[in-house]
């Protein structure tokens, strides 16, 4: 027993991403855009910038590496400068030289003196504004100074608040948990916030069922096509459209089939497609052969989140075994 509960923290697992570790990690910009999400999740918190505004400022990484795919600004500057956009477009503005300040402790090894962000020198943040300030003006130009943002969180607690969940609910803490981490790809730029929001509670309603039977019908057939080899688009019959949109209940109901975030404007085809990218995410860090370097430096702080890879992990074994039978 206790051996297989080594090979469970080690993240040793039978089930493997159903897409290559490549076609993730291995596009420059892609390594590059990861790295600024995972610093500005870390600036964010040690700052007290809410979660919206940190997650906003990832969403400007992608779009600016998209349109802007061979740009020349460093990793550092480009992170920080998508934060002191974000900072304005969710009206939770902070003094440039305090973000700046923040950005140089966390990207140098500073002596003593200098680990307070207070005590960094006028000298320093001088050097690096006008490096932050060139990167806003490259973000600025990428999204066309378009300005509009969804705000995919406060719809989650909406959500969840239909569906009659405590804020300490496991389905809760773990939807919160899946939204979080969906911005260290690139899923809010493939779909909209509705999407995000919509799939990360079905996931997490899969993850937190008792057996895989209560599992979402076409969730299960999803992936026990996959392990059955059967076609990887299949959709078990579903609808790949979202049906005509109704008046939106007052309460959600998670169990069973019902397909509740139609009324949402969002299709099956749509939570479909989020929740097999998640999950391949999940596993890719959860596997042992990504147990490298970059992987250990990933989870330093906390990117995705342990817990719920080894929920994902789990759940993935259980519908295995459930198809194999």
């Amino acid at each position: 027993n206790s051996n297989n509960d080594n090979n469970g923290a080690t993240g040793k697992i039978s089930v493997q991403p159903r897409v290559d570790q490549q076609e993730i990690f291995d596009n420059p910009a892609m390594q590059t855009a990861t790295k600024c999400c995972v610093f500005i999740k870390e600036i964010a918190r040690k700052m007290g910038f809410p979660a919206r505004t940190a997650s906003t400022a990832q969403l400007l990484v992608y779009r600016t590496y998209i349109y802007r795919p061979t740009t020349r600004i460093g990793s550092t500057d480009l992170a920080t400068g998508c934060l002191l956009v974000s900072s304005k477009m969710e009206e939770t503005i902070k003094k440039l030289r305090d973000i700046i300040a923040h950005s140089y402790v966390l990207s140098s090894k500073p002596q003593s003196s200098q680990s307070d962000p207070k005590q960094v020198p006028s000298s320093v943040i001088d050097k690096m504004r006008p490096n932050v300030m060139n990167a806003e003006q490259l973000i600025l130009e990428a999204i066309g100074y378009d300005f509009r943002t969804s705000h995919t969180h406060l719809l989650f607690v909406k959500l969840a608040k239909m569906a009659g969940l405590t804020r300490e609910s496991a389905v809760a803490t773990s939807g919160w948990a899946i939204l979080l981490d969906a911005y260290f790809t690139t899923l809010p730029i493939q779909y909209p916030s509705t999407v995000i929001s919509a799939g990360s509670l079905v996931l997490a309603w899969c993850i937190n069922t008792d057996e895989p039977k209560d599992t979402c019908s076409f969730i299960r057939h999803l992936f026990m096509s996959s392990d059955s080899n059967s076609s990887r688009h299949s959709n078990g019959g579903y609808s790949t459209l979202p049906k005509t949109k109704s008046k939106r209940p007052p309460a959600l109901v998670l169990e069973g089939d019902n397909e509740w975030w139609v009324d949402f404007g969002v299709s099956t085809a749509d939570i479909q497609g989020f929740v097999k990218q998640m999950v391949d995410f999940y596993l890719l860090f959860f596997n042992s052969t990504m147990a490298t370097a970059e992987y250990l430096e990933r989870h330093k702080y906390g990117i995705p989140n342990k817990s719920i890879s080894q929920k994902i992990a789990q759940w993935r074994l259980k519908l295995s075994d459930t198809s194999s039978k």
